[in-house]
């Protein structure tokens, strides 16, 4: 046990646990987590915000973002930490990209702190991360919504599905086209395999970011036709709605 202690010790010196936004070092005794500078910095999701996905709005009197007065989506409601842009945007892109999968835990955390009321509320019962592609997730070696799906649902005690859909076409980037070609680019790209597992549940779509929706709406589409409930998401972060 002391071996074990002085191990992990020494591996705290050698990788030590870091910031996942500004990547300062966290003291050895302390938990993995975002500095409280970085706290008090980044674009948290205030009020007003719109009502259906969650994206800031510069009005109170609004209810929808500019989205979703012009798109009906296929989802009741969803929920976002902060707005995807500047440290936190850097943050995401190493998350997804330089195998630090740590974030993953760090990010969820912070979805538990802020939403476990609205998610609870909701009635959530299955929480289904956004899948990749095959070929992209061998490529890049792990699914970066799995971890932050299967670490919000040990914290709530909700079962997370990485099994039951699929992605059937390795689409383009989304944030490479237009509206009409991000429409375009998710229609399809998505299968459930075992319906079985998501009749008649209240399933929770969990991703990283979200911008227009379509990935959200086009997953969402695919889980009703096949017999869930209904449909929420969460995600850490979001584009502007004004």
């Amino acid at each position: 046990m002391i071996i074990n202690k002085l191990g992990d010790e020494l591996l705290s010196i050698i990788y030590p646990k870091r910031c996942p936004i500004c990547m300062d070092i966290i003291p050895i005794n302390e938990e993995e987590r975002i500095c409280e500078s970085c706290v008090e910095d980044l674009p948290y999701i205030m009020e007003p915000r719109c009502k259906k996905c969650s994206k800031p709005l510069n009005s109170e009197l609004a209810d929808h973002c500019f989205d979703c007065t012009k798109n009906e989506h296929d989802y009741t409601r969803g929920w976002a930490v902060w707005l995807y842009e500047g440290k936190l945007k850097k943050a995401l892109q190493r998350y997804k990209n330089n195998n630090n999968k740590n974030y993953g835990r760090i990010f969820s955390k912070e979805v538990v702190t802020l939403y476990k009321r609205e998610i609870v509320e909701a009635h959530v019962n299955l929480i289904i991360p956004v899948p990749l592609h095959v070929k992209k997730q061998r490529k890049r070696g792990y699914n970066q919504a799995e971890i932050i799906a299967a670490n919000i649902g040990k914290y709530l005690d909700i079962p997370c599905n990485t099994n039951c859909v699929l992605r059937t076409i390795n689409t383009k980037p989304q944030k490479n086209l237009s509206d009409k070609e991000r429409v375009s680019n998710m229609k399809k790209a998505f299968k459930v395999i075992k319906p079985d597992e998501i009749t008649g549940k209240t399933i929770l779509i969990c991703d990283d970011i979200y911008t227009t929706g379509n990935t959200i709406d086009s997953l969402a589409k695919e889980l009703l036709i096949n017999g869930a409930k209904e449909v929420f998401f969460i995600t850490i972060a979001i584009g502007k709605g004004y």
